[in-house]
């Protein structure tokens, strides 16, 4: 090959090879433009489905508090409920907006499906959760809980939480264990509280204290339960010959010296109302299981017997007072009591649970052991809880 075509061969490779170069620069370009503009859709889309999967669980959260604002709403169809629906959603201050897509109900009303849409830009998600009704918590996170003052007197284990709205009086040597604290509302400015820096005197807010729903256990009980007299000569065959889960409705005099009952044994589930005062004695030779015993007025409770469970790892046996209770005994209660007026015990140990608007007063030395759950035997007001949730995708 001469000079002058080896000149022009170069020069035509050279030619070549730079086209190829900026061939493949501009490819590389489109392509990296067109991964900059997927990598930024991904990212809008990840964002407006993580803000869409936030306003589903909003929607969540209201449907929760719909039917806790009143609980007989639950077996309403979505067309009568005033819930939010695909073509009026609720619109969130960020421009998300939710909607409930359906509602099924089970276990005869006592539990909910419920699919929740949540959409943001372009972005959608959905919830299906199962809300169940079940007892308030209240009544299992604390062995002590008042909306008063919490006074015990002298050296006292404490294997549960225990609190006071209006403050603690604690005397003698204090034993917490199982991670108990004692805490109060009273006194903002203490420390929160902590099982081992600070086990007593914690702050916390106000704990929403329950209140015994006299009247609607007096009409329950009177509208459906066996109608009985506290004098009547057969009044403890009466109740022990009733049928299992019988409500019965008792009239009573209101001063607690004029009343008195005797119970033992189980009572296979039985609600017993007693429209007065009572002085309950617990003897016999058979523990007491598996009662509730509800009272307008003040209620003495004089233990001679065991009080136990019939139901594996529940606390089945109920004393709840429209006024205050006495319990007096040294013995092993394994019971919830609960009263919109004080609670004072004279003895040493409790097992289960005390809830008392107005205070109460452990005097002695005191036993609080860990304790199971209380049992629902559908005396308490429900609520509406999560049992179980779970992203599904849009059909």
């Amino acid at each position: 090959m001469n000079t002058l075509h080896l000149k022009k061969f170069r020069k035509g490779s050279a030619l070549i090879m730079s086209m190829f170069v900026s061939i493949l620069a501009a490819m590389m370009t489109i392509t990296m433009m067109s991964m900059t503009d997927t990598n930024t859709n991904q990212l809008t889309d990840n964002k407006n489905g993580l803000v869409a999967y936030y306003a589903a669980e909003a929607g969540l959260e209201e449907v929760k508090n719909y039917f806790n604002r009143d609980i007989s709403r639950m077996g309403e169809d979505l067309s009568s409920a005033t819930l939010p629906e695909s073509g009026t959603p609720y619109i969130l201050a960020n421009n998300a907006e939710y909607w409930v897509d359906s509602l099924t109900y089970q276990d005869s009303n006592s539990a909910l499906i419920v699919d929740i849409i949540g959409r943001y830009g372009d972005g959608f998600r959905k919830i299906r959760a199962r809300l169940n009704t079940e007892i308030p918590s209240v009544f299992d996170d604390y062995g002590l809980l008042t909306d008063g003052t919490l006074t015990i007197n002298g050296t006292k284990v404490l294997n549960m939480s225990v609190h006071g709205n209006d403050g603690l009086s604690f005397s003698g040597e204090d034993n917490l264990n199982n991670n108990a604290v004692a805490t109060q509302s009273d006194d903002p400015t203490a420390d929160p509280p902590h099982a081992i820096l600070n086990p007593i005197g914690g702050y916390m807010p106000n704990v929403e204290v329950p209140v015994v729903p006299v009247n609607d256990l007096r009409t329950q009980s009177q509208s459906d339960g066996i109608i009985l007299d506290i004098h009547q000569g057969d009044l403890n065959a009466q109740i022990n010959n009733a049928p299992a889960g019988s409500n019965i409705y008792i009239t009573a005099d209101a001063k607690i010296n004029k009343n008195m009952l005797t119970l033992e044994g189980n009572m296979e589930g039985k609600t017993i109302f007693l429209d007065g005062s009572i002085e309950m004695n617990l003897g016999g030779v058979e523990s007491l299981s598996d009662v509730t015993i509800v009272t307008s007025g003040d209620m003495r409770v004089n233990g001679d017997i065991d009080i136990i469970s019939s139901h594996a790892d529940e606390i089945d046996v109920i004393f709840a007072s429209g006024g205050d209770v006495d319990l007096n005994g040294s013995k092993e209660f394994i019971a919830l009591f609960w009263a919109n007026g004080r609670f004072t015990q004279n003895g040493a140990s409790l097992s289960g649970r005390v809830i008392a608007s107005e205070a109460i007063f452990l005097n002695g030395s005191f036993i609080l052991t860990n304790s199971d759950n209380v049992t629902d035997n559908d005396i308490f007001d429900k609520v509406i809880a999560t049992h179980s949730w779970q992203l599904v995708s849009i059909d």
